[in-house]
């Protein structure tokens, strides 16, 4: 069974410390045959639940993310895993039956690198028979590699991961790379890709949607969701709450493609909004002493964003 042979991995950081109590809240009302072992990875928190095996994995702030997961994937022992992110909160029951139909796939067949658990509605995904509402993602096909919900064969994993990149860059590079690879990409499809009602794994991770955490905030459904299933005492004011209006105008301005100066001029405005609001968020989550050392990091990390706003403001000048 697939209970027997299979790790949730659940991969975070400390900043989101906060999501990690209703997270684990959910997998337990909504997930009975969960997966015995689960694995939390973090930088240097320590994190424990009530009726949970868990085992948290303290890889430290020096490691990129690659190498994080690496070193949690190598302390398992299972075969597969199920990979998620730490603000993936269920909306509904995980359907068990379909995730044993996933595992007896991966079983017959080692060249399924993984099933993807998130669904998609992508018309270039190849219908097999032989895998019932799971397609097949040929090398045409963008982000073979994610981060979404996903029942990974774990060496499969491991082989994919190259050290020095992030999350994204593992997506985006990652499947690049990785792009005439004889392994087997299979998809869950569905047209309507919102219908919970269709997801073997109930979730939602687009912030148009309003659940899940975006640009380092909860989004707007995630307070009336949780206090809907008895879920109190979660802090949401380190990393505060973002409404459905200012997650459109960040959708519109700070992913703005407008070539002109105004365009340009309004995206950098955002882009310098959007570190201010990070910068005092560290303070809220870390403290003074250790806030200020996540923001060194951060301003390193946005210098040629800041630079270049500083130029374009000049120029308006």
């Amino acid at each position: 069974m697939l209970i027997d042979n299979c790790s949730l991995v659940v991969s975070s950081c400390d900043k989101y410390e906060t999501a990690w109590y209703p997270y684990f809240e959910l997998i337990k009302k909504y997930w009975k045959d969960r997966p015995k072992n689960i694995y939390l990875l973090t930088e240097t928190k320590t994190y424990t639940h009530k009726g949970l095996d868990l085992i948290c994995v303290k890889a430290g702030t020096k490691c990129t993310w690659s190498e994080r997961l690496y070193r949690c994937l190598s302390l398992i022992k299972t075969k597969y895993i199920i990979f998620s992110l730490e603000d993936f909160f269920l909306l509904g029951t995980v359907k068990s039956g379909q995730l044993e139909k996933c595992y007896e796939w991966m079983e017959k067949n080692s060249d399924i690198a993984v099933c993807r658990l998130a669904v998609s509605n992508d018309s270039r995904l190849k219908k097999s028979a032989q895998y019932e509402n799971f397609y097949i993602a040929e090398n045409d096909i963008e982000y073979r590699l994610d981060t979404q919900f996903a029942l990974w064969n774990r060496e499969v994993l491991i082989s994919f991961l190259n050290f020095p990149v992030n999350p994204w860059q593992f997506e985006g590079i990652g499947s690049e790379r990785i792009k005439e690879t004889n392994k087997v990409f299979l998809w869950n499809y569905a047209e309507d890709d919102h219908n919970i009602s269709s997801m073997i794994i109930p979730y939602l991770n687009k912030p148009e949607y309003g659940y899940n955490i975006a640009w380092g905030k909860w989004l707007w459904n995630n307070k009336r969701w949780l206090q809907k299933n008895g879920i109190k005492n979660v802090d949401y004011g380190k990393l505060g709450i973002l409404s459905e209006k200012n997650m459109k105008r960040r959708m519109k301005y700070l992913y703005s493609r407008n070539t002109d100066k105004l365009g340009r001029i309004i995206k950098k405005v955002y882009q310098i909004i959007d570190i201010i609001e990070r910068l005092a968020q560290n303070i809220r989550i870390f403290g003074w002493r250790a806030g200020q050392k996540e923001n060194i990091r951060l301003l390193k990390k946005h210098l040629k964003i800041l630079l270049e706003s500083h130029l374009i403001l000049r120029k308006v000048r």
